[in-house]
């Protein structure tokens, strides 16, 4: 048993997605979450930028002691997971192999689309794993603007069904039979994506990591107590209200964050 915290990290509010995966498959687990939206999009940084960016959280997970680290990004994972993880002395995991390996277990055409900010398509990382693992297609885009959708609480409008409709319009006369959503911020608008791609099958990575998380748990031993008291902490290096303003909608009920100067 491992009563420490679980570190979740991301450059917003998108990897309450992941979280909430987490939440739901390790109810007994406790997280320490830290979006950084004061540097936010990390899309359109260079990947030396999200490197520290993301190296800057993993020292501070490890100043608060937690057990693993989750990096709820995927612009975050292709940039720093393979570095991080051989720096940290704990677990890492990234968001972005479960994806992949996800879709690749439920295409039935093997033409697979990927969308994401642009530094996760331009680093190539689920082209990479899915064409590894056999035959497949891999239809790419990237949406940057599908990021500031979620950030500026514009979920379920009907500016954003506009936008998604819009910007998926390419990929609609693509073969692709299934989706991957290469950024944890794109299930908060998953219903749009539905609506503009409603014959495809929509693959949510942070539902694989949060398996990938408690099995790895599980072969360490580090499971926690299920009769824990306690909460979990939220955080921000941009502006806390803005932060619950729009998680509070998301995750359907109230949480308290406070600002983090990293």
């Amino acid at each position: 048993m491992d009563n420490r915290k679980i570190g979740v990290m991301d450059s917003g509010i998108g990897g309450l997605t992941v979280y909430n995966q987490l939440q739901k498959i390790l109810p007994n687990e406790q997280f320490i979450y830290v979006g950084d939206q004061k540097n936010l999009p990390y899309g359109e940084k260079t990947a030396e930028e999200v490197y520290q960016l993301t190296k800057r959280i993993a020292n501070y997970f490890l100043k608060q002691d937690v057990k693993a680290m989750v990096i709820a990004c995927n612009t975050a994972t292709a940039a720093a997971y393979e570095r991080i993880k051989q720096e940290l002395p704990i677990p890492v995991i990234g968001v972005i192999k479960p994806g992949a390996e996800t879709a690749v277990s439920v295409s039935k055409t093997g033409s697979i689309g990927v969308i994401a900010t642009n530094g996760t398509v331009k680093s190539g990382d689920y082209e990479r794993i899915i064409k590894a693992a056999g035959n497949f297609e891999v239809v790419s885009q990237g949406c940057p603007d599908f990021v500031q959708l979620v950030e500026d609480g514009e979920a379920g409008s009907e500016h954003s069904y506009e936008v998604v409709e819009s910007q998926l319009a390419n990929l609609k006369t693509s073969s692709i039979d299934t989706l991957i959503l290469g950024c944890t911020h794109f299930p908060v608008i998953q219903a749009e994506i539905g609506t503009a791609m409603p014959h495809v099958t929509l693959v949510d990575p942070g539902v694989a990591t949060a398996r990938q998380v408690k099995e790895l748990l599980e072969q360490n031993d580090a499971l926690a107590e299920s009769d824990r008291d306690g909460s979990d902490v939220f955080y921000t290096t941009g502006n806390p209200e803005e932060f619950v303003k729009v998680a509070d909608n998301f995750l359907k009920s109230s949480i308290a964050a406070n600002n983090l100067n990293l």
